[in-house]
């Protein structure tokens, strides 16, 4: 019996670039081909005393790949299982923030929402802060 492990590189969490869940990275919102994918929104204007949120998602990405042994899913070794096997996850990048303009900044991010409504795919963006993110577009 073969595994993902016999085909290719193991893609470790500790080696290569960590996109989300180490899944590939799609930089064109206009060709997106996934049933899941993510979205940056690293944004902290609204905060006057402890920035930091817009290093959320850059966590949160880093976080993920402790779960992603191998080529397929998100191994969890308490249960011995895989999850995630055959869903098609693609990480998309973050939306550009414009550190001087929160209206452009927001505008930005509701563009990579817009981009999940156009492929029908599950959206979720990474933040950490209030923003009109979860919301999707108005």
């Amino acid at each position: 019996m073969t595994n993902a492990y016999d085909k290719g590189r193991l893609n470790l969490p500790f080696v290569g670039i960590p996109t989300f869940g180490k899944n590939p990275y799609q930089p064109d919102w206009s060709a997106i081909d996934a049933d899941f994918a993510i979205l940056g929104a690293p944004f902290d204007f609204g905060t006057q005393f402890r920035a930091g949120a817009r290093f959320g998602p850059r966590s949160i990405r880093e976080a993920s790949t402790l779960f992603s042994f191998g080529h397929a899913g998100a191994y969890d070794h308490e249960d011995d299982v895989t999850y995630l096997e055959g869903v098609r996850i693609l990480d998309i990048g973050d939306a550009d923030i414009v550190h001087t303009d929160t209206e452009r900044s927001h505008a930005n991010i509701e563009a990579g929402v817009r981009s999940y409504q156009i492929h029908k795919i599950t959206f979720k963006a990474a933040t950490s802060e209030e923003s009109p993110t979860d919301a999707g577009p108005q």
